[in-house]
């Protein structure tokens, strides 16, 4: 029974229900006992998945569209229930991680931590060794020891009590050593005896002798919220990657796509993170847009923090209260794009991260017929610019008016312009012509929130190293010597062929090297293809030296110091720059080469970028795809979905939960 249970839910397994039939007449006609039906297969299937299994979680979308979203809950209660994957808190060292460090909310990272058999919870008074009373709001690792930053507390006489006084203005590091007491234990301990109680915090000073702000991140007389919903128990905090992306919905049709959601915890171990069995299905769609299904992630997010999530950790043996949260996007180009409510590559700001643009240009069409050649944007279309033109592109210069127009259009929402119309073209039946809709449009956008998400999406979605490196200038550049430089010589060609087949690559990791394939086929080869070559091109290419320094840098799997780590990285990304400049500065149309400048400014705040790269997520597709080949189509969303938590539910029997 478990074994056909299994056959039918493995992540890769396609069978149907005829070969479960087939399997069954085997076992039947070997003279096996107890051969059960296929009915009876999915009845305890379906009892043993009410138990303890995922259960997809069903909405309407604001377009229209009804989809499934697997339980966000039932998937982390699963996580902390096995003892091989369960994702453990990853304190980040001192000189690394930015986001982590100074940038992300602090009950977002580590609420508490247990020592000497007392919870310390940040934003509550805690006593040190020295007798100097501080607040921790955010922890760290240094030297193997927990650190947290603190807050200095001052006693000062008010009215006829005495309080505390916090200075935010002054922060300094407390090791774990010298924390004695916490907020819970401060009344009922003798070393605060004769000090003023820990909940009578009058007010914060944010700077010397400047009057004194209400305390309004705990409630003084409880603590810390999680403090309080904890009821004692430990508290953990499991921030997720979260990944978006299209793939085939079938084989014939190749783009014929669907966006799918999913995520990993970004509190596993780098050898960890990119294993399949780490990587979660939330949820997929063919016709629902990406923000669209991001409205029922966010949905069971907001629900978490409201219910709170309980989970048995299977290493502390006790119940412990989970706060869910997204540390960053991920996807590719395109994806990242939609996700910021960006134009686009095509657009004069191409990039969805900084405020580059191409060239202020205007396009005018002259009376008479001038070909003259002109400038275009700098995005990646431009790659042929050099071609003729129709018309004269003329610089003109641009009004105030018009520079508020393009400031306001520089965001395209899809997902919310669909709402605007709708309004405008209620508004239009009533009034009637185009100058009524725009009215409309402008009356709506003026009553939008200035602020409705919790993260910043052009800084918290990082670079997407597989197609920027691999898939981008590393397939360019290798395409460019194999049909440009070398082109129709044979002989260079049957050179290169044979450079590549006579390395010795037993200490890369590599299997074999195809110089052949990797020449004759060099504009359909995929990324562990680029992978080989980057690791390759220095003893076969003298001009790839500069590319395949910069690569190791960027997949470095762990950094010792940050600081050094990214002054050697960027004077790689400025050599490579500089290198590709003089063999054609037109590969510098193509947006990737621009992009690249941000990783090192992502990995300062997230960390190795092997951390966020995407080729787990990416292989993960073909599972996607295969899920949805194999089913009837009438309900994709709902279908896979299920499959899916079947597929967890498996793998959760199997790994020991």
């Amino acid at each position: 029974m478990c074994i056909l249970d299994i056959l039918m839910h493995l992540p890769r397994s396609v069978f149907s229900e005829r070969q479960i039939d087939i399997l069954l007449w085997l076992l039947w006609v070997n003279n096996m006992d107890d051969v059960p039906s296929v009915k009876s297969v999915k009845l305890i299937k379906d009892t043993i998945q009410r138990l303890c299994g995922i259960h997809p979680i069903p909405y309407d979308g604001a377009l229209g569209h009804r989809y499934y979203v697997n339980s966000l809950p039932d998937i982390i209660q699963q996580e902390m229930m096995n003892p091989r994957v369960r994702p453990l808190l990853h304190f980040y060292p001192k000189d690394t991680a930015k986001c982590w460090l100074e940038e992300l909310d602090p009950e977002l990272l580590t609420p508490v931590i247990r020592l000497h058999n007392q919870d310390f919870f940040i934003f509550e008074p805690a006593l040190l060794s020295s007798s100097q009373a501080c607040i921790p709001f955010r922890w760290f690792v240094c030297g193997g020891k927990m650190y947290t930053k603190a807050w200095s507390l001052w006693p000062v006489a008010h009215e006829l009590d005495c309080g505390w006084v916090v200075e935010d203005f002054y922060s300094f590091e407390v090791s774990e050593d010298d924390l004695l007491v916490s907020f819970k234990n401060w009344d009922s301990s003798e070393a605060t005896s004769g000090l003023p109680h820990a909940y009578s915090i009058y007010g914060v000073e944010h700077e010397p002798n400047s009057e004194l702000q209400p305390w309004t991140l705990t409630n003084p007389s409880e603590g810390n919220q999680w403090h309080v919903r904890a009821l004692g128990a430990r508290v953990y905090v499991m921030p997720l990657w979260l990944y978006c992306d299209d793939t085939s919905e079938n084989l014939p049709k190749k783009w014929n796509k669907h966006n799918s959601f999913l995520f990993t915890a970004a509190g596993l171990p780098q050898a960890e993170v990119h294993q399949e069995y780490n990587v979660h299905f939330l949820c997929t769609l063919s016709l629902a847009s990406p923000l669209e299904m991001l409205d029922g992630i966010v949905d069971q997010l907001e629900e978490s923090w409201k219910q709170d999530i309980w989970a048995w950790d299977c290493v502390h043996k006790e119940y412990v209260l989970i706060i869910l949260s997204i540390l960053a996007l991920l996807g590719d180009n395109p994806m990242q794009s939609e996700m910021a409510c960006h134009i686009g590559s095509m657009g004069k700001y191409f990039c969805c991260i900084c405020k580059v643009k191409g060239h202020d240009a205007t396009a005018t069409r002259p009376e008479d017929t001038d070909h003259s050649v002109g400038e275009v944007s700098g995005s990646e279309s431009n790659a042929h610019r050099h071609a003729p033109l129709k018309y004269t592109w003329k610089q003109a210069k641009e009004t105030m008016e018009e520079m508020v127009t393009r400031a306001k259009q520089f965001v395209k929402d899809t997902f919310l312009d669909s709402f605007l119309n709708r309004l405008a073209d209620s508004h239009c039946k009533i009034c009637g012509g185009n100058k009524a809709k725009q009215e409309a449009l402008d009356r709506v956008k003026e009553t939008l929130p200035e602020n409705v998400i919790s993260i910043d999406p052009h800084t918290d979605m990082p670079v997407e190293i597989l197609h920027i490196v691999l898939l981008g200038f590393v397939k360019y550049l290798w395409c460019d010597v194999v049909s440009v430089r070398i082109g129709k010589d044979k002989l260079k060609c049957e050179l290169l062929e044979t450079h590549l087949s006579s390395l010795d690559i037993s200490g890369l990791g590599l299997s074999h090297l195809a110089g052949h394939t990797l020449v004759q086929y060099a504009g359909s080869l995929v990324g562990r293809d680029f992978h080989a070559i980057a690791q390759v091109a220095p003893f076969v290419l003298h001009d790839l030296v500069a590319l395949s320094n910069l690569i190791p840098l960027i997949w470095q799997p762990e950094i010792e110091n940050s600081t050094e780590h990214l002054r050697k990285l960027t004077t790689s990304i400025n050599n490579f720059l500089a290198c590709t400049a003089k063999w054609t500065p037109q590969w510098f149309n193509k947006l990737k080469f621009h992009i690249l400048l941000h990783v090192v400014n992502h990995i300062q705040r997230f960390e190795p970028a092997a951390l966020f790269a995407t080729e787990a997520f990416k292989s993960f597709n073909a599972v996607i795809c295969a899920k949805s080949i194999h089913s009837n189509h009438c309900t994709p969303s709902r279908d896979i979905a299920r499959s899916f938590a079947h597929g967890s539910r498996i793998r959760y029997i199997l790994l020991g939960a």
